[in-house]
């Protein structure tokens, strides 16, 4: 894992790769989220060699359907590469965006998952909440959720 650098990046930097892919049809507005604008969301990209192969952003948002209304955060469009898949780019994004929700006191994770990366998910630790929700534009989806466990990493994002 070490030959990926894993940053803090802006959102409008995230979007392009967001958009490739995960909406390749849609305009690349359909990817700037107002919560992008958040000041406390974090947007993060995986590079290799320089190049961004990977991004994941998290933000605080209360999970459909639940009663917290706060602790609680979204993760949304892990995405990586698809030559870089299978090498633990995905789970180490995800391993940062909940680590950021437990610094700023999440107690909950949440996400919507394609039935592709369903699996991705439940072994990263998540639970299904729910039946699946039919999206017109991007087929059946997950609602998954995690606690967020107390943050005893010694990284830092930078």
């Amino acid at each position: 894992m070490s030959e990926y650098d894993i940053q803090r990046i802006d959102a409008a930097e995230a979007r392009p790769l967001r958009r490739a892919l995960l909406r390749p049809a849609q305009p690349l507005a359909a990817v700037d989220y107002a919560a992008d604008h958040d000041p406390a969301s974090l947007h993060l990209g995986a590079f290799k060699d320089g190049v961004l192969v990977g991004v994941a952003s998290t933000h605080p948002q209360p999970m459909p359907g639940s009663h917290r209304d706060t602790g609680v955060w979204r993760i949304r469009d892990v995405a990586v590469e698809h030559g870089h898949r299978g090498r633990g780019v995905g789970a180490w994004l995800l391993e940062r965006c909940i680590a950021h929700a437990s610094t700023q006191q999440g107690s909950v994770v949440w996400c919507t998952a394609r039935v592709g990366a369903y699996g991705f998910f439940v072994r990263m630790g998540f639970a299904r909440s729910g039946p699946p929700i039919e999206d017109p534009e991007e087929g059946p989806q997950y609602t998954l959720y995690a606690d967020v466990p107390p943050l005893e990493r010694s990284w830092k994002i930078s």
